[in-house]
């Protein structure tokens, strides 16, 4: 006779982004192993399988797709599914860049939360009849992050998250054009229409937290800023 399933307790929160709430439950001894395995694997395309897979396991409120979330959707939802898992404490080092000193303190899990700037708007207009609508960076930049700091890779990141361009009384969806067509539009663009753009950017929601400590060393106070979730991972 086979055992029967052991019994998961289930959670709700909600997905920044939308605003949704949904269900979910924590990690099972499996799944840890296999993020285990993914984060000693340093391998940033591994680590990235293994939270979708995990998430995808962990998410019980159907029409969720793990790979239609922002990433600052996925990076608030890991924490909240491994806090229920492990447990809300995390055990850190951080250090203090005046001096290189490493400072070991812990972190409740709970308290991180996804930041918004007001104002934020994934409208763009760009001129009267010009309106570009904005989609989030998605687990597809989580191992290479998402490039802004230069020209190249800004014109190529604001073409993959593109959803739409409106001219006018006419829609042109993304999906029916190649990066390199949306690319070659975007260089068409003055530089203030480009840089009303990166704004999106500038400005979108992010996972981060800001941890204040003191260096036993010089007995100054610094703090750090934790972005992203390979800084909690």
């Amino acid at each position: 006779m086979a055992l029967p399933k052991p019994p998961r307790p289930e959670y709700s929160t909600t997905i920044p982004s939308s605003g949704k709430k949904i269900k979910y439950q924590p990690f099972t001894v499996k799944e840890e192993k296999v993020l285990i395995l993914a984060a000693e694997s340093e391998d940033m395309d591994e680590i990235s399988n293994a939270i979708a897979n995990v998430l995808t396991n962990c998410i019980t409120t159907p029409g969720v797709d793990v790979y239609e979330l922002a990433l600052f959707d996925i990076e608030y939802l890991f924490l909240r599914a491994r806090s229920k898992s492990i447990g809300e404490k995390l055990q850190l080092r951080v250090t203090d860049h005046e001096d290189g000193t490493q400072v070991e303190t812990e972190l409740n899990v709970d308290t991180v939360k996804v930041k918004k700037t007001a104002g934020h708007t994934d409208l763009i207009e760009l001129s009267e009849d010009l309106t570009i609508k904005m989609r989030y960076p998605d687990l597809n930049f989580f191992a290479e992050g998402v490039k802004i700091d230069n020209i190249t890779d800004s014109t190529e990141t604001v073409a993959r998250c593109i959803s739409q361009i409106v001219v006018g009384e006419e829609v042109y969806s993304r999906e029916e054009m190649t990066v390199e067509e949306v690319v070659e539009w975007l260089d068409g663009l003055t530089t203030e229409q480009f840089g009303k753009i990166m704004q999106f950017f500038n400005t979108m929601p992010k996972l981060s937290h800001t941890i204040k400590l003191k260096n036993p060393n010089t007995g100054k106070t610094f703090e750090t800023v934790l972005e992203g979730l390979a800084d909690f991972f």
